[in-house]
């Protein structure tokens, strides 16, 4: 196969979901004692988390389809204030491939390496390391790329669009052990909503992390999910993780 064929089937598979849609709440307020939070308040709480946050990890499990065909990545992810992301791929056709992503320095390009060193050799001979956060083989199936992977990235296009939708408490649920927080977000304009009609995503109770969530389109589909498990925070990530490849 040639060489620019291996590399573009390579990044294909290394996107990640630049995250859900937005929906219509009103107020901020804190919910009275005993009453589940709004999705508004769920927001304010992730403020709150970032303002706290150096860095976190986690193990990612996701799923992208364009309606023809669908992709399942799981990454190892790393992220560290202000903005400096690493995603190392455990498994999938493209195993031990690296993409580092640094917006303070580089918001435009991001690094890649894949994992076979034939590949690898082949991508720096002909291409470099460096791709364009939009280039089509940086991205997923839906043309999310790690630029817009990250914790703050979640909260702002959740802001962005606060008016274009509604949102429905489901329930509390637990996962793994932990409690979360269910929600279905309905949005009235799937078209300025990434294609995305219906999500359900369940918050973590505590940190209000968002550790799962299904993504559908206008016809019911399934076009992204995600589950996100060993979350750790301020764990002290090192700089070296996003600066080398090994």
């Amino acid at each position: 196969m040639p060489a620019y064929r291996i590399l573009r089937r390579f990044v294909n598979e290394l996107g990640m979901t630049g995250w859900l849609l937005g929906l219509a709440v009103f107020f901020f307020a804190v919910p009275a004692k005993g009453q589940p939070p709004g999705f508004a308040s769920v927001l304010a709480g992730m403020q709150k988390q970032v303002a706290a946050t150096t860095d976190y990890q986690c193990r990612f499990e996701t799923q992208s389809s364009d309606g023809h065909q669908s992709r399942d990545v799981i990454l190892a992810y790393y992220y560290r204030r202000p903005a400096k992301i690493r995603m190392e791929v455990l498994e999938g056709p493209y195993s031990g491939s690296l993409l580092i992503y640094n917006r303070a320095i580089d918001p435009q390009r991001v690094r890649v390496l894949a994992g076979n060193p034939l590949v690898a050799f082949l991508q720096r001979m002909l291409y470099g390391e460096f791709f364009a956060v939009d280039h089509e083989w940086v991205v997923d199936l839906r043309g999310s790329g790690i630029h817009e992977s990250d914790w703050p990235h979640f909260i702002a296009e959740h802001e962005k669009y606060l008016q274009m939708g509604t949102s429905l408490f489901l329930g509390e649920e637990m996962l793994n052990g932990k409690k979360t927080y269910r929600y279905r977000l309905i949005s009235d304009f799937p078209e300025k909503t990434m294609s995305i009609k219906e999500e359900d995503v369940w918050v973590d109770a505590d940190t209000y992390f968002p550790v799962k969530y299904f993504q559908y389109d206008a016809a019911g589909l399934l076009i992204r999910k995600a589950v996100t498990t060993e979350l750790r925070f301020n764990a002290g990530l090192s700089e070296r993780l996003f600066l080398e490849f090994d």
